[in-house]
């Protein structure tokens, strides 16, 4: 489980708080060897701070989100939201999903959110 201020020292560290970053959600599963493997990924659009469960939810509406939205977003919050959890909406029909790490792609300027199955 990440929360908020953990997402936001990975993002000064690994990426230099660049706003040019797409976000994209990466699912890994467990094989028979204990090793994660990726499952499916996909580009994360829309952002949302819950205060009453205090979560930041990624999903997957319409909408457009970068870096740069994202950080706008957290810098926007009070000093308590920084503990709130990180989770992935991917529908109203699914559970929330807990973010577990994050990555980078430099090539390809993307900011990825680790979950697991």
């Amino acid at each position: 489980m990440k929360y908020i201020i953990d997402m936001i020292d990975d993002i000064r560290e690994n990426i230099q708080n660049s706003k040019e970053y797409t976000l994209v959600a990466m699912l890994l599963k467990e094989n028979t060897s204990e090793n994660f493997q990726n499952a499916g990924e996909k580009v994360i659009s829309s952002l949302f701070i819950d205060h009453d469960t205090k979560q930041l939810q990624l999903g997957f509406t319409d909408e457009n989100a970068t870096t740069k939205e994202l950080l706008e977003l957290v810098d926007s919050l009070q000093m308590q939201a920084m503990m709130y959890e990180l989770v992935v909406k991917i529908s109203n029909e699914h559970p929330l999903m807990p973010v577990i790490g994050f990555g980078e792609n430099h090539e390809d300027k993307q900011y990825i959110f680790f979950l697991t199955a």
